[in-house]
């Protein structure tokens, strides 16, 4: 009796040890499924898989859906479809529109499912260990495998998440199977169910993915090793060969065996290959697991002389290593148990020793189980608090938004028969399942990349382009250049906003610092445009202010845009005016009163004390392609004619054309010759107060045969002249990139330091005109321009510019500053002294121009050079002068514009600061120049006047999210105002 009821003492002890891991799983793995991590692109690639098995189309999708349908074998989409039925997954509910909600209710089933699979997954990590090392060992590293952040991948769902069980309950069976062997039960017969159980879930895992043929040294070596017979390993491989091979005779029955061998092939040729990256980002992520991992490894190696951590690690890490193929942090999923086991052997190994030493040395007779509880529960504690801080953020609630909006655009059209196709970056097949599936609405996906881009024409007619920075980055810079790039600009600028998003949910977490690198994955999509080519004029975007505008279908509202944000907690952001479109410059004419340009439509708008009216104050006609439109305006009150006294002008660069928009251009550099507008011209116009009136033609500067660097920047200098940015007119600098040939470009061009090139025609230089549009004459008898006595060359202040979007004058020495867009590489912040020679086409930033064109996502320059005295420069008989860049970028930026700040009303340390914008981050940049004010005061790491990267802008950064900045100025009250160029909004920087 009395053994009995130890018995039953020793059971419930032994299941209440199991329930603590259990349950610690449950709660990290199951608690807030949606909220963290963020939803990655193949979790959705699984889910369109599933339905399709769940709605009878067969266990493998077409081409026709995905372009590498056979990128892997198709067991993983049938499990995930079978468990999803048995969930009684309701993914139609029979609703016209989504919200963010119910696009959260569709992720939430299949991502709680995951987590009931880590619950599992803790359960065979245990008996693992503890079958193989112990009861002490398997429960710490139970313990370990639920708590211990890096598991947060098992959140999430995807293959490696799917067929972990399958692999763990293998290694279990194999393990099992020799005690089964050893003790010779029913004529061994149950060791030879284990044997085949264990090849029918290894097999299982196979025909999930194929990497998982690593594990069959490991688990064949745990079968021979604990059966000793070559007969049950023969029996064991059956299933572990013949369940995977039914994809292949699958592809063969169905006549696609070669769409599948190219399958396999496209998944070893990816690219994104960062593999030194991802294992870096996998030890930072969880330095602890990691570091006992592989001590409990070499431990178990040197010491007990046991090879199975080899045997689980190196096979399956060598495959990654070698064969090529994308890497990506998740595919060490089938790592995190060794890891757990082998740091559960260590700590149960130091604990004993720790244990015995204290006995032996001081006679404390103090248990290895009470200090294996205290080092346990101090890690398990510290773990735990870490994985708690990151499931519990919520980094999907703009996905969920954009998502609904996606979904209701496309399935809002009442015409079943028409379809759509989603344009945009890889990630956005993320949101074709939903409407297909959910509401039955077919719609394509056409990936950007140009090689899938290139592979097909487009389906439909009707697009929807959802546009990331990268994609916007590509759209803009000519440098890049592309077939595809043609296309994609042309349906661009043929479309309308209709939505805009700001996705960055780590913004308030610095994911440099433990745990919340683990973020580094989840840092979002960043601004986001969606745009169509069939919108009406009731689509709505949304507005940065308290509240979204909505039309009036509920289905396509849009969320509200964060603010701005700035690094100084004594300043804050404000908006002060908003719904403007596609804005380029601002002007005060007078405190509250601003004029704004907006660049696509040729209007003026006007915003009086923080309303902007309804009526243009003026609507002119522009070409708007590419970089072409309403571009640059600035107001000063001048006396020009001494009998009619001081008033106020207004001088306008922009793009005149007959008609707005009637220009056609195929691309930047390849325009309709028919539909060429008549100029980059410049006018003067008097403001009256309520109107611009009397336009006066100033400046005609030649335009075409491309519609890019066109420049466009205005600015009245302190001494009553005009001068205007003007790029060099085309993305023409290399043959590949021309349209023609490049010595019909126009940038072959003395401007351009093209010696033996045209010669200038007002193009690649900043221009000095007085009010009238004369040249501003020099020399002892003012006869003569800097450069030149004829026009135009006599007109030109500086060349050698390839395009900028920035000008303004010190405050202080009155001195002319600018900044200047490079290739791909060499963004600058020059310092214009007259005569200024800025070096475009020898050389840009500190690196020559040369045939190695950077491509994105690797942007900078690469090679060795640096260049300080450029060689063959054109100098106009020694009348132009070339100096470096007092600030350069390696990699584009997309520098746009700056301004200095008169003023202290921000606060004295800014007073005569310099601030500057760019594109690609999105940043606000705060510089201070030295006493002389020659040169901006750089330290540290930017010493050297180039930032090498993000990491040494961090010093710089005075504010983020202003939706690129187009236009800064310090208003008549003495704060800074900035212009927004996608969101439409004007913003006003003062103390908090």
């Amino acid at each position: 009796m009395n053994k009995f009821a130890g018995q039953q003492s020793n059971k419930i002890k032994y299941a209440l040890i199991i329930l603590i891991p259990i349950a610690l799983s449950s709660f990290t793995h199951l608690w807030n499924p949606t909220g963290f991590p963020t939803i990655y692109i193949d979790e959705d690639h699984y889910m369109r898989r599933a339905l399709q098995v769940m709605e009878g189309q067969g266990p493998q999708e077409s081409s026709a859906i995905y372009d590498h349908p056979y990128d892997h074998p198709y067991f993983g989409q049938i499990f995930l479809a079978s468990i999803l039925k048995i969930s009684n997954y309701n993914y139609q509910l029979n609703q016209v529109t989504e919200t963010p909600e119910s696009i959260e209710q569709l992720y939430t089933t299949p991502r709680i499912l995951m987590g009931i699979l880590a619950v599992i997954d803790t359960i065979l990590v245990y008996k693992i260990g503890e079958v193989w090392l112990g009861r002490k060992v398997g429960f710490v590293a139970a313990i370990l495998f639920a708590i211990m952040p890096l598991t947060w991948m098992l959140k999430m769902v995807l293959l490696d998440t799917i067929l972990l069980p399958f692999v763990l309950s293998s290694i279990l069976l194999a393990i099992h199977s020799g005690r089964a062997y050893k003790n010779k039960t029913n004529n061994d017969s149950l060791a030879f169910m284990w044997v085949i159980l264990s090849g029918i879930t290894l097999g299982l895992a196979i025909f999930t993915k194929i990497p998982i043929i690593t594990f069959i040294p490991l688990i064949g070596y745990l079968i021979y090793k604990n059966n000793k017979s070559l007969k049950k390993l023969g029996i064991w491989l059956i299933p572990v060969f013949v369940i995977p091979l039914i994809w292949p005779a699958y592809m063969m029955y169905i006549g696609e065996l070669e769409n599948g061998i190219n399958g396999i092939l496209y998944q070893v040729e990816r690219g994104e290959r960062n593999f030194n990256g991802t294992i870096t980002f996998i030890f930072l992520a969880d330095p602890v697991l990691i570091i006992l991992g592989i001590c409990g490894g070499i431990a178990l190696t040197l010491v007990k002389r046991d090879v199975t951590f080899l045997f689980w690690s190196v096979p399956y890490f060598s495959f990654i290593y070698f064969i090529g193929g994308i890497v990506k942090y998740f595919h060490f999923i089938e790592l995190l148990p060794i890891m757990a086991i082998s740091a559960g052997f260590i700590i149960v190994t130091a604990s004993n020793k720790i244990s015995l030493k204290n006995n032996k040395h001081y006679g404390n007779s103090i248990s290895q189980t009470i200090i294996l509880i205290v080092i346990v529960t101090g890690i398990g504690v510290f773990g735990l608090i870490s994985t708690i801080m990151l499931i519990s953020t919520n980094t999907n609630e703009v996905f969920f938004e954009l998502s609904a909006f996606v979904s209701n655009y496309v399935t809002a059209n009442s015409d079943v028969d028409e379809s759509i196709t989603l344009m945009g970056q890889h990630w956005i097949r993320s949101f074709s399942w939903i409407p297909m599936y959910v509401h039955d609405k077919t719609n394509f996906v056409k990936d950007v990349f140009p090689d899938r881009y290139l592979r097909e024409p487009l389906k439909t007619d009707d697009v929807l382009m959802i546009v990331d920075s990268q994609l916007k980055h590509d759209i803009f810079d000519y440098s890049v250049q592309g077939e595809h790039l043609d296309e994609i600009r042309k349906i661009y600028h043929n479309s309308d906003r209709t939505g805009l998003f700001v996705d960055s949910p780590t913004r308030i977490y610095d994911t440099n610092q433990y745990p919340f690198i683990n973020m580094k994955e989840s840092r979002g999509l960043g601004l986001i445009e969606v745009r169509s080519n069939q919108a009406s004029n009731q689509m709505a975007f949304a507005l940065g202010s308290n509240e979204s505008s909505y039309n009036t279908n509920s289905s396509l509202k849009t969320p509200k845009i964060d603010l701005p944000t700035v690094t100084n907690p004594n300043l804050k952001v404000e908006i002060v005016a908003s719904g403007l479109s596609y804005p380029t410059t601002m002007a005060f004419v007078g405190n509250d009163d601003i004029l704004v340009l907006e660049k696509m439509n040729g209007t003026i708008k006007r915003i009086v004390n923080g309303n902007l009216l309804q009526e243009p104050i003026l609507d002119l006609n522009v070409a708007n392609k590419i970089e072409r439109g309403l571009l640059g305006m600035d107001v000063a009150n001048q006396t020009l004619n001494n009998a009619t006294g001081e008033k106020t002008y207004a001088y306008l660069f922009y793009t005149q054309a007959l008609e707005d928009g009637n220009d056609e251009c195929s691309g930047a550099t390849v325009c309709d010759e028919t539909t060429n507008p008549l100029g980059n011209r410049v006018y003067r116009y008097e403001w009256t107060g309520s109107e611009l009136i009397n336009p006066i033609l100033i400046l005609d500067i030649p335009v075409g045969p491309g519609a890019d660097h066109n420049g466009g920047v205005v600015k009245v200098g302190p001494d009553g002249n005009i001068y205007i940015l003007s790029g060099d007119g085309d993305s023409c600098w290399e043959e590949e990139f021309c349209t023609g040939t490049f010595e019909a470009s126009v940038v072959n061009a003395e401007s351009s330091n093209v010696p033996t090139g045209h010669p200038p025609d007002g193009r690649g230089g900043i221009l000095r005109i007085t009010p009238f549009g004369e040249p501003v004459l020099t020399g002892e008898n003012k006869t003569t321009g800097l450069l030149a006595d004829h026009s135009p060359l006599n007109k030109y202040f500086a060349y050698g510019v390839r395009n900028g979007f920035g000008l303004a004058f010190d405050p202080i020495s009155n001195k002319l500053w600018d900044t200047e867009n490079g290739p791909g590489y060499g963004d600058e912040i020059n310092l214009v002294e007259p005569g200024f020679n800025s070096g475009w086409l020898r050389v840009q930033g500190w690196w020559p121009v040369e045939n190695a064109q950077p491509l994105p996502p690797e942007r900078g320059y690469f090679g060795s050079k640096m260049v300080t005295i450029p060689n063959n420069l054109e100098t106009f008989a020694d009348k132009g002068h070339y100096s470096s860049p007092e600030f350069a970028w390696n990699m584009s930026v997309g520098v746009t514009a700056l301004e200095f700040l008169k003023n202290d009303t921000l606060g004295r340390q800014y007073q005569n600061d310099l601030f500057v914008a760019d594109y690609n981050n999105d940043y606000l940049y705060n510089f201070n120049l030295i006493e002389d004010r020659t040169k901006l005061d750089l330290n540290g790491e930017l010493s050297d006047k180039v930032a090498n990267n993000n990491k040494e802008l961090d010093a710089l950064v005075f504010g983020k999210g202003f939706g690129v900045a187009t236009d800064i100025r310090e208003g008549p009250d003495g704060y800074l105002y900035v212009l927004s160029h996608i969101h439409g909004n004007l913003y006003r920087i003062i103390p908090n």
